[in-house]
């Protein structure tokens, strides 16, 4: 919605970041204050500074089902990382819309379709779900590719909403499958680790990327990231397919 609404603006008014930028602030001073007039659902105990303390690690009764969900998590937040990098310039660039709006449709189209994809999941196993997100994944971002070679853009943002739906379902899938396996004082260190290995997956392909494209250009830039999410997520599907996680 933050990015429809964005794009929307940056449209019709000169002073869109301000607007933008200006209602962030605003809400977020606004629920600075709503937020202590929440209860609490957790029971307080002591050691409160303690907590502030970060740890990070793989408890053992999770270690094999994580690292066995590594491919996965790589695919689908370096899809993640893709689309909102490179997917307003490919909008531009490559199909040639100039209008904020489609180029928005990318963050929209994506997160969307991963929500509503995580939403009719839920009464599917982990395997199931995650079998199915690398497979969108895979048959997504290979419709992109296919998508920016014909070049169409109506191809291009149906591809990406089937990617989109393995974007949200990876994760999904591979948090209900290594969540149950640790007690609840391992969580924290559990999901610290889990979202380290999902921002180095989001961020430094992203990073590479973009020094890729002064080099080579955009188009061979999104081809070869495109190939590098394909291959995560065939790994990503076999070892789930064939492996033991549940």
């Amino acid at each position: 919605m933050g990015a429809l609404v964005a794009g929307v603006l940056m449209d019709v008014t000169e002073l869109a970041e301000a607007d933008v930028f200006g209602t962030l602030v605003a809400t977020y001073a606004l629920f600075t204050v709503v937020i202590w007039f929440i209860p609490e659902t957790a029971p307080r105990h002591e050691g409160v500074w303690a907590s502030l303390r970060p740890r990070i690690g793989v408890p053992a009764t999770a270690a094999r089902a994580f690292w066995r969900s590594a491919p996965a998590v790589i695919a689908g937040w370096s899809t993640g990382g893709l689309y909102l990098s490179l997917g307003a310039p490919i909008v531009r660039h490559i199909f040639n819309a100039e209008d904020h709006l489609t180029q928005a449709s990318v963050i929209v189209l994506l997160c969307a379709s991963g929500a509503t994809a995580c939403h009719a999941a839920r009464g599917h196993s982990s395997r199931r779900v995650t079998l199915y997100g690398t497979l969108a994944l895979s048959i997504g971002t290979a419709l992109t590719l296919a998508a920016i070679v014909w070049p169409s853009l109506p191809a291009y943002l149906a591809a990406l909403m089937i990617a989109g739906t393995g974007f949200g379902t990876c994760f999904y899938g591979v948090l209900r499958s290594i969540v149950p396996l640790v007690r609840p004082d391992e969580r924290g260190e559990l999901f610290a680790s889990l979202f380290t290995l999902s921002y180095l997956a989001f961020g430094l392909p992203t990073l590479l990327a973009g020094v890729m494209v002064g080099a080579v250009g955009l188009t061979l830039t999104t081809l070869g990231y495109c190939a590098l999410i394909v291959v995560f997520s065939a790994i990503a599907g076999l070892l789930r397919k064939f492996g033991t996680v549940d």
